[in-house]
């Protein structure tokens, strides 16, 4: 199925986890894809591996969203190789914690360089080569910018900027047809998750969850192609939770105890 053919997508944090899966299977529906990462040996190890049958379809570049230059430099490559930019996913991120009292100025300058700053940067860069046909905007939050956590106070602040910055964007560029989306992934089975799975922590995530499972990187693409297609074509402004419930009662553990 060639849902999106002839659609160029651009994914940043491309090189492992969910954007790498959102990368891999956005070509397989057909769309060009330009892969963002900072650590370009990530990209050519995925590209590399995947062996994708069409290498002019699915395109390394390395790039710092946190650097203004880095990403205005890239993002022109982008669009002056492949005319134009359908879908942007703004997915880049990273997370590393620390109490304020103890958090240097390097560690808060990456959490809000990389999650906050990395999707306006990006997103500005992108529109000229979105106005001209209209497409979509993907921002990736976090469980964490609605339900904090103690110790990621700065990039629970970060992603809860994002949601902000999905609705404002989605009125200002409604005009271009340009629809802005954000989904929050909750738990997600990533490269992330091996510090719970280190830890022995799983039984106490899973009963924060009522689905009583971790979610997957096909369960993020699920919702990201969805506002990528047709069928969300009056959806913009929208935030969706990819979290198994976990907000959905303060007592998730109720019905599993009959």
């Amino acid at each position: 199925m060639n849902r999106f053919e002839g659609k160029v997508v651009v994914v940043t944090g491309a090189g492992q986890g969910q954007g790498e899966h959102l990368a891999k299977r956005f070509y397989e529906e057909g769309a060009t894809v330009a892969l963002m990462e900072l650590n370009y040996e990530n990209l050519e190890k995925v590209v590399s591996e995947y062996a994708p049958a069409d290498p002019s379809r699915f395109v390394p570049f390395r790039v710092d969203v946190s650097d203004v230059n880095s990403v205005n430099d890239v993002f022109k490559k982008v669009g002056e190789q492949f005319g134009k930019i359908d879908f942007l996913c703004n997915n880049a991120g990273v997370l590393h914690k620390g109490m304020i009292e103890t958090s240097t100025d390097e560690h808060i300058k990456l959490m809000v360089g990389v999650n906050l700053l990395g999707p306006m940067y990006c997103t500005r860069a992108a529109i000229p080569f979105m106005k001209e046909h209209g497409g979509n905007i993907l921002n990736v939050a976090s469980i964490l910018a609605t339900f904090p956590n103690t110790g990621a106070g700065a990039y629970g602040a970060a992603k809860s900027g994002v949601i902000t910055l999905t609705r404002v964007w989605a009125a200002e560029l409604a005009p271009y047809n340009i629809r802005v989306n954000c989904y929050s992934p909750g738990t997600i089975v990533t490269p992330m998750m091996d510090e719970i799975f280190a830890q022995h922590r799983e039984e106490a995530k899973l009963a924060q969850i009522p689905l009583r499972r971790f979610g997957t990187c096909e369960d993020i693409y699920n919702v990201a192609s969805f506002f990528c297609s047709d069928e969300s074509s009056f959806l913009t402004g929208q935030i969706i939770g990819v979290d198994g419930g976990i907000w959905a009662t303060q007592t998730p553990n109720a019905a599993w105890k009959k």
